[in-house]
């Protein structure tokens, strides 16, 4: 059983606040977890910014105190919902004469534009005259992902922060972009506990941060709970199995699609037309899997040579997906391949067949490539030919 899971498996999807509870208590060494200063220490050498020496000292000089595990010999604090002027910040710390802000999401849609900024302006308000803060944005990727979501980098490069301060981004899931993870974290933590390095933490401890990296990796989502004496892995909100035929005539609801979008692309036209789709008219937003019906309706006449649906296109698909995708949409898309348009141009068409790669309406750094580059470098390449050859 995964604790998290059940958590996250009611009507209303996992939410942030959850999320930032979990990890504030890891981070309160007073808690009852048994790490100690373990998950505290680690994190703030975690963050620690390799060109700031002075913060350097600072983290390496805490990790030396924090083995003594007597949180009388430091000024710490930690609070959640942290009020500062006309924000609240997810997770305060005081650390000696360090303010860590911890402003969470778990779902990059949630990022809203100038939050960092107001947050950092309220804390310049509340601090005492020597405190320093740091700005820790704390943010979801697909697992080993390659660039960071559009909205997500927007967001954390529209923060300046004064001389002395300093501003990071860490990651829930691991990442291929250098920046710190929360799995890393844990991952590190728990081979040091087998391996004796640090003291053995109790088996609940041990079992609950197990559940948290597998929680993480699933995107933060619950169980898929089947009906009763049901074989057909049905959800238990579905109200019906219906063809796309039958599904234009409803005018409201959420079509099931196994792997969600990504799924419904994969489809030819044969399988669309003919396949029974999970319906229900409960509200299913937040669920993994789950579609408007309206824009069902609209990619799947897209799909089946209609027009392209006036679409915001986020998120991570496979080669095939993003190709046809770029295709219709061109530089209204760009995709997000690490290193940018010549690093696609160098790769060998077999790397290129197994990679996924995210996709955005905007375009905020050199990694990412307009939708009729892609194309066009696809097309070069003659990929369609030679994956099938």
């Amino acid at each position: 059983m995964n604790i998290f899971k059940v958590m996250a498996s009611g009507k209303k999807s996992f939410q942030e606040e959850t999320a930032s509870a979990v990890l504030a208590w890891f981070l309160n060494p007073a808690m009852e977890h048994g790490l100690g200063f373990t998950f505290l220490s680690k994190f703030i050498n975690a963050i620690a910014p390799s060109e700031d020496k002075a913060f350097s000292i600072f983290a390496g000089g805490l990790k030396s105190r924090m083995r003594v595990e007597d949180e009388n010999q430091l000024r710490f604090w930690i609070d959640l919902e942290y009020s500062v002027d006309n924000s609240f910040v997810d997770i305060v710390m005081g650390i000696e004469d360090w303010l860590f802000s911890i402003e969470n999401k778990i779902y990059a849609k949630s990022s809203t534009d100038g939050q960092l900024s107001l947050q950092y302006k309220g804390l310049k308000n509340k601090k005492d005259e020597n405190q320093k803060i740091s700005v820790i944005y704390l943010v979801p990727v697909s697992e080993n992902a390659e660039v960071l979501d559009q909205k997500i980098e927007r967001v954390f490069n529209q923060l300046s922060v004064d001389a002395g301060d300093f501003k990071t981004l860490v990651t829930w899931q691991k990442n291929k972009m250098g920046f710190p993870s929360i799995t890393d974290l844990i991952l590190e933590i728990l081979h040091e506990e087998s391996t004796g390095l640090i003291d053995p933490v109790s088996e609940y401890t041990r079992h609950t941060l197990k559940a948290l990296i597998t929680f993480i990796a699933n995107d933060f989502s619950g169980y898929d709970y089947k009906r009763k004496n049901s074989s057909g892995g049905l959800n238990l909100l579905t109200e019906a199995k219906l063809t796309l035929g039958e599904l234009k005539k409803k005018e409201s609801g959420f079509v099931g699609v196994q792997a969600g979008l990504s799924g419904l692309l994969k489809m030819d036209k044969s399988r669309l037309e003919t396949w029974s789709f999970q319906f229900t008219s409960q509200n299913m937003a937040d669920k993994r899997n789950w579609i408007p019906l309206k824009q069902f309706k609209e990619l799947a006449n897209w799909l089946l040579g209609g027009e392209a649906p006036d679409m915001e296109w986020e998120g991570r698909f496979g080669v095939s997906a993003l190709y046809k995708i770029a295709l219709d949409y061109g530089d209204r898309v760009f995709i997000g391949v690490q290193g940018g348009e010549q690093s696609l141009k160098a790769m060998d068409v077999e790397i290129i067949q197994d990679k996924s790669w995210g996709i955005s309406m905007e375009k905020t750094g050199n990694n990412w490539i307009a939708g009729s580059v892609f194309v066009a470098i696809l097309m070069e390449k003659e990929f369609f030919v030679n994956m099938n050859s």
